[in-house]
């Protein structure tokens, strides 16, 4: 920020925090103990690690790597890692998103629905699209909705497994796709990432104002959705399953309710990651805004965290109670916007545009995630080349595009696999990898944070306390993960919701997925060594805070040298060199020659 000025107003800032529901529409609550567990965790993990990113960035204008750069530099491929494991993170969502997008055009392109009837698939055996209750009970175990099958072998075209890749799905499902000779399913994959390298290129004040209106576009479309569910459907099947899945019940018990809220908190909130000091580093500088902008985060997440599921409730509880359909509401994941959603939309004669806004909501929530993590990864290298681009003079906006095209591409690459016919194989292999040593980032994280938060010149009690808090914070977090990759690391891994299970091979694949991240620290760890030449103090300290106070900030802000002192009265300092006025041009045309101070060059003399 050359001129000073932030980036993100915290109005804005307000806005584009929203994309954080967007984990809600693929997770459904189970029960009122995890909503629970779920906000009590939010108080006592989320609120600490948000406070010191958001405040860190904010104060010191750096992405995580800077952050560490600055105060400890031999910490800063943990924030390499960071960056790593985000990039993989948004390039394994990326293909989701496009699936939404493309569901939402095909809600419109024919009507009745193209995904409603048994007649579009290629292979019906086993589909049942009666609507009524009775027949729904003749239903055998083997029977299925004409919109999963679609979902599954018409639109994805499933293969037998993650082996058998067999190229990229052809559709036949609309006249577009007829027409079409090559496979569409990259090509939304690359539309999405165009839309976000043109939101993210342009720097991060364009991008800001852009989220800040498709904030409000999302959630008016959900919105929507929602006030046509409750006027035009029966309400007594909503309230059920809204009972369903926010009283308490038996069905899971306390540990799992808890593992429950606390996987989804950790998905949908930016904290342990590097998304949130980048987001306080574009809100800018000012105290107020830094003190205040966790609160921001967290107040909106729980106004809109629930939205998603409420606005379901009509549809999915009608299927569940009124028309009796079997396994609806126990598969989580895309699984309910793709299939079970529009199953919904068909049984119900749901009108088309609400079905369209439905899936454009989801489409717009994730696109909102793709685009401040692809931003964060871009400003955290715009960070690192800024002194090379002021020596080479180069345009600051040429060279964010070029880098953000970069990501752009890295990321498509990562996830063309996703729009294979193996995609949703490659989907459960990723999803299982990113979490299974999430424990030791969030351990490196926190302690780094930590070390650079106790080093700044902000209270002394305000900093033993956040220590303090953030210290227990990371130790629950890394513990819940550490528990979870107990539990798992010897069971057979398996895709949610099918029956399908890895082979041995590809376990070995997941733990190098997992592991991949790390190789950041190694990297950040020799950079440090090569930089400090050999000066260790300069590896682990960095600089201080009076000397990072007195030079020039990287991102404008200047610190003016103390003025010179005020003139006492005359001859005594203005006859001296701190004022030299015998330089001055308008001293021989205006100064009268009595009022000339006497000095060794006047003309007085």
């Amino acid at each position: 920020m050359s001129d000073g000025i932030p980036q993100w107003n915290l109005f804005q800032f307000m806005f584009i925090s929203v994309f954080t529901c967007y984990v809600s529409f693929m997770r459904l609550p189970t029960g009122g103990l995890e909503v629970i567990s779920q906000f009590l965790l939010l108080i006592f993990v989320c609120v600490p690690a948000l406070f010191i990113q958001l405040k860190l960035g904010g104060y010191l204008q750096k992405g995580i790597v800077g952050v560490f750069g600055l105060y400890f530099p031999i910490w800063k491929g943990v924030g390499l890692a960071a960056l790593i494991e985000l990039l993989i993170r948004i390039s394994h969502f990326a293909p989701i998103v496009a699936q939404f997008g493309t569901y939402a055009f095909i809600s419109i392109s024919e009507s009745p629905y193209v995904w409603g009837s048994c007649a579009n698939l290629r292979n019906n055996r086993h589909c049942v699209d009666d609507k009524t209750a009775n027949q729904y009970n003749q239903m055998t175990f083997e029977s299925s909705r004409p919109e999963e099958l679609f979902y599954k072998n018409e639109f994805l075209q499933m293969s037998s497994g993650i082996e058998d890749m067999n190229g990229f799905p052809q559709w036949e499902f609309t006249e577009i796709a007829r027409k079409a000779e090559v496979s569409l399913m990259p090509v939304t994959l690359a539309i999405v990432w165009v839309l976000v390298f043109l939101l993210v290129g342009f720097g991060g004040r364009v991008c800001g104002w852009i989220l800040f209106l498709l904030g409000p576009a999302a959630l008016s479309c959900l919105l929507a959705v929602l006030g046509y569910g409750y006027a035009h459907l029966k309400i007594e099947p909503a309230v059920s399953f809204l009972k369903q899945r926010y009283l308490f019940n038996d069905d899971s018990g306390l540990l799992q309710s808890f593992m429950n809220g606390f996987q989804t908190l950790m998905c949908a909130m930016p904290i342990w990651t590097a998304i949130a000091t980048t987001m306080g580093k574009l809100c800018g500088r000012g105290r107020t805004t830094r003190n205040i902008s966790w609160l921001v985060v967290v107040a909106v997440f729980v106004v809109v965290s629930q939205i998603p599921p409420i606005a379901m409730a009509p549809y999915l509880g009608n299927m569940i109670f009124d028309k009796q359909a079997p396994g609806f509401g126990e598969a989580g994941g895309p699984s309910i916007i793709l299939w079970q959603m529009p199953a919904a939309f068909t049984a119900l004669n749901i009108p088309q545009p609400y079905s369209f806004l439905f899936l454009l909501s989801a489409f717009l929530f994730g696109l909102m995630f793709l685009c401040i993590g692809c931003l964060t990864i871009v400003d955290n290298i715009m960070d690192s080349l800024e002194e090379w681009v002021n020596r080479k003079s180069c345009s600051k906006i040429a060279v964010h595009l070029l880098m953000s095209f970069v990501v752009m591409c890295i990321a498509k690459g990562l996830g063309i696999l996703q729009t294979t016919r193996a995609g949703l194989y490659y989907f459960g292999l990723i999803d299982q990898s990113i979490t299974r040593l999430q424990f030791i980032l969030i351990d490196l994280l926190a302690f780094g944070l930590v070390v650079v938060y106790l080093r700044q010149n902000f209270a002394l009690a305000e900093r033993i306390i956040m220590a303090l808090w953030v210290f227990f914070a990371a130790t629950t977090s890394s513990g819940v993960w550490f528990y979870v990759f107990h539990k798992t690391k010897d069971a057979p891994m398996k895709l949610m919701g099918e029956s399908y299970i890895y082979n041995d091979s590809w376990k070995i694949v997941s733990w190098v997925i997992a592991a991949f991240p790390y190789i950041g620290v190694i990297i950040g760890l020799i950079h440090a060594i090569v930089v400090a030449r050999g000066k260790i103090t300069s590896c682990f300290c960095g600089i201080t805070e009076r000397v990072r106070e007195q030079e020039h900030d990287a991102n404008g802000y200047h610190h003016p040298p103390p003025p010179l002192p005020e003139p006492t009265a005359p001859p005594y300092t203005y006859m001296e060199q701190t004022y030299p006025m015998d330089d001055m041009m308008y001293k021989m045309d205006y100064d009268p020659p009595e009022s000339e101070p006497l000095t060794s060059h006047g003309t007085r003399i």
